[in-house]
C-alpha cells in the first residue's frame, strides 16, 4: 500500500547540493514526487511510495545528507497516487 510523504527539511540546505543528495538517495527506490527548495529555506520532499521505501530515503538523507540539517519534519498522509518517478522541483 502506498502513502504519501511529506518532508520539511531545515538548516543549511540550500545552495549545498541537498537537492541533488536527495534525489540520488531516491535511486533505486519505488517513490514518484519530488523535491524542492522552498522560499523559506528550507526543503520540501513530497513523495508517494510504499512507506517503507520512503522510510528508507529518510534514513539514507539522515545518514549522508549534503549541508547540515537542523530538523527534519516528517508527514503521513494519503497517497496521491503519482507515477511520474522522482526529479527535482
Amino acid at each position: 500500500m502506498n502513502v504519501r510523504l511529506i518532508a520539511r527539511y531545515r538548516g543549511r540546505v540550500q545552495g549545498v547540493g541537498f537537492r541533488a543528495t536527495v534525489l540520488f538517495h531516491s535511486r533505486g527506490l519505488d517513490i514518484h514526487g519530488f523535491v524542492r527548495n522552498e522560499p523559506d529555506g528550507s526543503v520540501l520532499v513530497d513523495a508517494d511510495g510504499p512507506k517503507g521505501q520512503l522510510k528508507e530515503l529518510v534514513d539514507r538523507v539522515a545518514a549522508r545528507p549534503a549541508g547540515s540539517i537542523d530538523d527534519c519534519d516528517v508527514t503521513w498522509t494519503e497517497s496521491l497516487k503519482r507515477e511520474s518517478g522522482f526529479s527535482i522541483g
